[in-house]
């Protein structure tokens, strides 16, 4: 995968897009380890001509490092010996992303990558919704376990699909059974927002196409 990943730490105001970034056609699909198949339904059904893709990976904070001993806490160790661990980390998460950007290449669609540091992949991205102004979002199922607040069973697209704003259109994608409805096309009207610093790290790569 070429291209260098920014990072844009902690802060993440200069991030925000305006509404007229949200109004050009962008759909935000969550992947992780084994979800060609949550992107592959979002460019059969919710990408038009024009449209674009941005890929969203989020990922945990890296609190113990393995060693020949076994797992150890980072602040036992040296800062280079993290820091090399960490690059091996970014190393394997492009490595990760570069099948899904070779998907939306083939299909001819601009792509862009976003990687969200945090440990809850539903608050993470119920926070990054109305930060980054998203309207439509596709997401597979996957058991919540880190969302103390989710029912018992719950799936992680089921919660986030239930407690997005009402401007962002969310669509879960099953393995199996995947809805045949695509995107409604409209532009909702998106309400202002303060900003606010809601993620630990989020980085931006560049576009590809």
């Amino acid at each position: 995968m070429s291209g260098e990943i920014e990072e844009v730490g902690e802060d993440i105001k200069s991030t925000t897009m305006s509404s007229k970034d949200a109004e050009t056609g962008e759909v935000y699909v969550v992947v992780g380890k084994n979800d060609l198949h949550v992107l592959q339904w979002a460019l059969d059904h919710a990408i038009s001509p024009g449209f674009r893709i941005c890929l969203v990976h989020i990922f945990p904070t890296i609190k113990y490092i393995p060693t020949p001993v076994g797992n150890l806490s980072r602040s036992r160790l040296s800062k280079e010996r993290v820091q090399v661990y960490i690059n091996e980390e970014s190393n394997r998460r492009k490595n990760l992303l570069e099948k899904y950007i070779c998907l939306c290449n083939d299909a001819k669609v601009p792509v862009d990558t976003m990687l969200v540091e945090s440990n809850s992949l539903a608050k993470a991205l119920l926070d990054l919704i109305p930060v980054v102004k998203i309207t439509s979002l596709v997401i597979g199922t996957r058991l919540s376990r880190s969302t103390r607040r989710a029912r018992k069973g719950q799936y992680k697209g089921e919660y986030v699909q239930e407690n997005a704003p009402e401007f962002c259109e969310v669509k879960v994608v099953g393995e199996v059974q995947q809805p045949k409805e695509s995107f409604s096309r409209r532009q909702p009207e998106i309400p202002r927002h303060s900003d606010r610093n809601f993620l630990e790290c989020i980085c931006f790569s560049r576009k590809f196409y």
